[in-house]
């Protein structure tokens, strides 16, 4: 089930804590439970405040944001690590570093978007002197801000091609090309999106059928119908029960059709 949850308003004296809190805590609320970050997120954001008034340039602010924040959280990648574990032993990836950025970015009222391509997800920034763009997983290179470079690197993100990091694996090449701007809200959806993946990863059906409702919910995506014909195919061949196959074949069918509905009423 989603959780909604009010937000505050926004552009009140006061209320940018408020809502950086809310956001932390809609993304944390995505592994379940409520995990406290104790004061240990409000005092790294105290002294970034107090950096900030010291930084003339607002591209030296950020470049400092991403190197501190890198330092404080982002420790060591794994592909599927939950929101919770930047907080708990500084595992991340790529989705959930750039969710961290972005909230401190909204934080300090800077400029910024956030685009999901097939198989990556990066922060373009406007700032007051320059644009620059932000790699997640790239805590040496990934401060990028000069326009060759920038461009580029997003050359290489639109060309949409896997990685293969262990040759022992199976990877999935999607049949679509993405290059979308992500609002909070869909960060959320793939948060789930990436649970389902994992879930599936681990044959665990079930539960990849339950989260990639919760992501659907929250982002209707080409990469949701994509998913959805595998998990679709899945339970056709699982050895499950008639009636448990019906009932989840219904329920991915009805995924599918209310998501291709909703990507094709936005074209």
């Amino acid at each position: 089930m989603v959780v909604l949850l009010s937000l505050p308003s926004l552009g009140q004296e006061g209320n940018s804590a408020a809502v950086t809190q809310f956001y932390l805590q809609t993304f944390l609320a995505t592994d379940g439970q409520n995990v406290s970050t104790d004061l240990s997120f409000d005092s790294f954001l105290t002294k970034l405040e107090k950096k900030r008034v010291t930084i003339k340039k607002e591209k030296d602010f950020i470049r400092y944001v991403f190197t501190k924040t890198h330092h404080e959280y982002l420790k060591k990648f794994e592909p599927f690590a939950p929101f919770k574990s930047l907080f708990n032993n500084g595992a991340y990836n790529c989705l959930t570093g750039t969710i961290l950025y972005t909230i401190i970015l909204n934080h300090f009222n800077i400029p910024h978007e956030v685009i999901e391509t097939n198989y990556h997800i990066f922060i373009t920034v406007t700032s007051k002197q320059r644009k620059i763009l932000l790699e997640a997983t790239d805590p040496v290179n990934g401060f990028v801000e000069s326009d060759n470079d920038i461009e580029e690197r997003i050359a290489t993100y639109k060309q949409n091609t896997v990685s293969a990091s262990n040759s022992k694996l199976t990877y999935y090449q999607f049949n679509f090309d993405l290059y979308n701007n992500v609002s909070m809200e869909e960060l959320r959806g793939l948060l789930y999106y990436n649970k389902a993946v994992d879930s599936f990863n681990h044959h665990q059906l079930e539960n990849s059928i339950q989260f990639l409702v919760e992501a659907h919910d929250l982002y209707s995506s080409t990469r949701i119908d994509e998913f959805s014909k595998i998990l679709l195919l899945s339970v056709q061949q699982s050895n499950w029960e008639k009636g448990t196959k019906e009932k989840y074949i219904q329920l991915i069918s009805t995924i599918s059709e209310k998501n291709a509905l909703a990507i094709a009423s936005v074209r």
